[in-house]
């Protein structure tokens, strides 16, 4: 195993620091990936199932890689390595973690449970899909456990945001 000097999608000539072409495009197609609202997760598993040199050794290293790409300023050009994304793209990328661990403050009574209140699930398609996936899943053996509960994790956080409070008349 050899260990890296330099961070991934760097390369050292003659002294200097430059991108690393052949790796700058995989760390470009992270950003872009995550601008486009996919998340670390399913970014670090397709850079794995895809058998991307450096992502490559088990799916949550390239989960954990993905997500310390993102959030390094050097890929903005940070201390001495030169950009590989601009720093607009990075500051979105910082304020999109921020707004998924920030809670929301402009409505907190709506946003916060009130247990004399009614709620309501809205009906959604894709939960019935995901919910029929994982029982084929189960019933057919064709995924491993942790899989099989991936799958469930996904399924309730998708059927909780379904769930809404019931508006009164």
């Amino acid at each position: 195993m050899s260990t890296r000097n330099l961070p991934y999608g760097y390369t050292m000539e003659m002294g200097i620091i430059k991108a690393d072409e052949t790796e700058a495009k995989y760390v470009r197609m992270i950003f872009d990936l995550r601008m486009d609202g996919m998340g670390v997760y399913a970014i670090g598993k397709m850079l794995y199932d895809n058998k991307i040199p450096f992502f490559d050794d088990t799916r949550d290293k390239a989960i954990k890689k993905a997500s310390a790409i993102l959030y390094k300023p050097i890929y903005a050009g940070d201390k001495k390595y030169p950009p590989i994304v601009d720093k607009d793209t990075f500051i979105k990328i910082q304020e999109m973690k921020s707004a998924a661990f920030r809670k929301e403050t402009t409505d907190k009574k709506t946003n916060k449970f009130d247990e004399n209140a009614e709620y309501e699930l809205i009906p959604c398609q894709e939960i019935d899909e995901m919910k029929e996936n994982i029982k084929l899943m189960i019933e057919n053996h064709s995924a491993d456990s942790k899989t099989v509960k991936e799958a469930i994790l996904a399924f309730a956080a998708k059927k909780y945001s379904c769930i809404k409070r019931k508006e009164e008349n």
